[in-house]
């Protein structure tokens, strides 16, 4: 006759040490035992690990559902951490706060110099208010001259972060006054890439755009990764009194105890005393406070959430596809748990045993997923250095690994709390009697099991429904005729040296021997020079009225976009003119100078008459004449309506040393780059050229951040493909 013991025995021999073992043997149990529970727990493991083992099928199964589940949970989770959660790497960063002008209480933008002179003469809430304008200068006598990014600055900028430079110092004050001796700040990685991180540099002079500058601080890396060098911010006196010209971006320090409400009030009270007290104040200009680090992340902010919920989604079908497979797994161990419930195991036992065996396969699961998510990133980097503030702090750190954590032990019992239900329920009699087992846990489990599969179509439709969203929107961008030529467009950054002795002229015969050069390279068909590149860069805009017509109100004039624009460009960018002609060399910015506007603007301020030979008054300059009509671009983006534009001749008032090089070509125009840096440099040897772009790679920059959040969605719900049908086995 079978008794339980020699059951239990046949039991033993099959699984060695099996967790009832020390119930069986009498001599184990009267044993000294310090900590039972963590021993009793120690041969659990031992036993889940070996019944993991005689399944290897099973358990690649589930490791691919939750690596692919944990995995893009981390890498996402990594992403919102560096961005959105870690703090800044500046000391009370909760105080430092970015302040922007407003008109007519409608947008933001940057300030004017004379206002933020104001500002920092009439405020109280702040420890320090610093002004910036982004800017770039040209390293040259080093090996290879080089365009550098720079950014232009008040003397207590530094102060406003408060980072030690970590060699030499900042600036001191007054070195932002005309006239001081030149001096420079360098970024630890331009030290580094450079200088070979020689100490020496710190107290010697660089060349930058003609001129000796002395290096005087080293400032860390991590204080700013995407700039060279900070240069002061030195005004003339014509620049500091100016409120018309709106170009600085001002950052500053709350006090202790200073709330950004009451900081945003006062700027609102000195706002309103500039606009009555102040000549050439203009109407409707206010002020607006942000809270710095909100300022940086703001607009990524939805976007990151968003994906966080659907790798949470994604999550979630994975924990019902193990949770279905586990189910299947443990109709299929029903025998064994009917034996363990009669050799006299307690349903808590059996409970604990079944989700160990669950937390030992979500933590597998989550050491794959920490290397898909290193995979990952990687692949991500080149997506989101461009579309995300702080990308180079992106990384598995340690809030990462614990996060790791912590989804691993709630998805092992969010997807193991439901087998082990199941498998502890019901009466021996029945798990031993194939009968008992299909009539009462069969259909009670086919039910359950029914249930999530229905639970994951759900999950995985609305993943499908966002990425279906996504790249019918994607696909619309892409369809969007942006403007200019996309194919056989060279573009190149590059800076007009500085004119020597007010020589007015000299931009211009630069402008001049730059595009005869160029023109003559094989394989170009067309050059030109533009201020500011087709869809990457916009909102440089400047007031006008229509001669002839009443004049707006203050602060209410229409404003256009404005670029200078060199002759050629527009053909060499695809741009066509609709109506009149291109520029000439002839072409002058002085009274009646010639113009040139797109149909935007033709449209909003002519409507249906001729606008050629008609007038536009800009700011309060002369009148300048329309000579030329052009087709529409997308300044802005594709995703952005065509605005207003006006084109004005080289050696305009309003024209910057900042200007791009575009080349059409009847080559490939990558191929033309070393051909059109050559060109350059027999005109200027030390002129460098910096962002070698085709127009195809600009647009495709455009994209960048829609093509991410695609790539994401697009692919987050293929992990439905490991969801077992119901009624399968594992």
């Amino acid at each position: 006759m079978t008794t339980p013991r020699s059951l239990g025995r046949r039991l033993l021999a099959v699984f060695r040490r099996d967790p009832i073992e020390r119930d069986l043997d009498p001599a184990a149990a009267r044993e000294p035992r310090g900590l039972p529970w963590l021993d009793d727990i120690r041969r659990d493991l031992r036993f889940s690990v070996r019944a993991l083992r005689r399944t290897p099928g099973f358990v690649a199964v589930v490791l691919v559902c939750l690596a692919v589940g944990i995995g893009a949970n981390a890498a996402i989770f990594s992403v919102v951490n560096a961005v959105l959660l870690r703090p800044l790497p500046y000391p009370r960063a909760d105080r430092i706060v970015r302040a922007y002008e407003t008109l007519n209480q409608s947008g933001i933008g940057s300030v004017s110099f004379a206002n933020y002179r104001d500002w920092v003469a009439r405020s109280r809430s702040f420890e320090q208010l610093a002004a910036a304008q982004s800017s770039a200068a040209n390293l040259q006598g080093t090996t290879e001259p080089e365009r550098i990014p720079a950014i232009r600055v008040t003397a207590n900028y530094f102060a406003v972060f408060g980072v030690p430079p970590l060699l030499g110092r900042t600036f001191a004050a007054g070195e932002d006054v005309p006239g001081r001796a030149d001096v420079a700040v360098m970024n630890e990685g331009l030290w580094r890439r450079r200088f070979g991180g020689d100490s020496s540099v710190v107290g010697t002079p660089i060349r930058l755009d003609g001129r000796a500058y002395t290096v005087i601080g080293i400032m860390p890396a991590r204080f700013s990764s995407g700039t060279g060098l900070w240069l002061p911010l030195a005004p003339t006196p014509d620049q500091a009194a100016d409120r018309e010209n709106h170009m600085l971006s001002v950052v500053g320090r709350l006090r202790p105890g200073v709330t950004l409400d009451a900081g945003q009030a006062e700027l609102d009270r000195i706002a309103r005393q500039i606009a009555r007290d102040m000549p050439g104040a203009e109407p409707g200009r206010g002020a607006a406070l942000h809270a710095f680090s909100e300022d940086m992340v703001g607009s990524v902010r939805p976007a990151l959430l968003v994906l966080l919920g659907a790798v949470a989604l994604v999550l979630l079908i994975a924990c019902a596809n193990v949770a279905n497979l586990l189910l299947a797994r443990a109709a299929a161990r029903s025998h064994e748990v009917a034996i363990r419930l009669a050799l006299g195991a307690s349903r808590g036992r059996l409970i604990r045993q079944f989700l160990l065996e669950s937390l030992l396969l979500s933590g597998a699961g989550a050491v794959l997923g920490a290397g898909l998510a290193w995979v990952a990133l990687r692949a991500l980097r080149p997506f989101a250095a461009s579309a995300l503030p702080r990308a180079a702090e992106i990384r598995l750190d340690g809030h990462v690994l614990l996060y790791l954590l912590g989804i691993a032990v709630a998805c092992g019992i969010l997807f193991g709390l439901a087998p082990a239900l199941q498998s502890a329920r019901g009466n021996v009699r029945g798990h031993l009697s194939e009968a008992g087992v299909k009539s009462s846990g069969g259909a009670r489990q086919q039910r359950l099991r029914s249930s999530l599969v229905v639970a994951e179509i759900a999950l995985s439709l609305v993943l499908l429904v966002g990425a279906g969203l996504l790249m019918r929107g994607f696909l619309m961008l892409r369809g969007t005729a942006p403007g200019v030529a996309v194919d056989h467009v060279l573009t190149a950054h590059l800076t007009i040296p500085p004119a020597q002795g007010g020589d007015t002229g000299a931009a211009a015969r630069f402008i001049t021997q730059v595009l005869d050069r160029v023109r003559v390279t094989p394989g170009v068909t067309a050059a030109g020079m533009i201020s500011m590149l087709p869809i990457q860069q916009a909102w440089t805009n400047l007031d006008y009225s229509v001669v002839g017509q009443p004049k707006p109100e203050p602060g209410k004039a229409p404003w256009a976009e404005f670029r200078t624009t060199a002759p050629g460009t527009f053909r060499a960018l695809g741009i066509p003119i609709v109506a009149g002609r291109d520029f000439t060399l002839q072409d002058r910015f002085d009274s009646a100078g010639a113009i040139i506007i797109n149909q935007t603007l033709a449209t909003k301020a002519f409507g249906q008459t001729n606008p050629i030979g008609q007038q536009l008054r800009l700011e309060d300059g002369p009148p300048s004449t329309v000579i030329g009509v052009v087709g529409d671009v997308h300044q802005a983006g594709l995703d952005q309506a065509p605005l207003p534009e006006i084109h004005m001749p080289v050696g305009n008032r309003y024209m910057s040393p900042e200007i791009a090089l575009v080349v059409g070509t009847s080559v490939p125009p990558a191929s033309l780059g070393p051909a059109v840096r050559a060109a350059v440099r027999e005109v200027n040897a030390d002129q460098p050229l910096s962002q070698l772009l085709t127009m195809r790679e600009i647009v495709e920059q455009s994209l960048v951040n829609r093509r991410l959040n695609l790539w994401l969605l697009a692919v987050l719900p293929a992990s439905r493909w490991c969801s077992p049908r119901p009624g399968s086995t594992a």
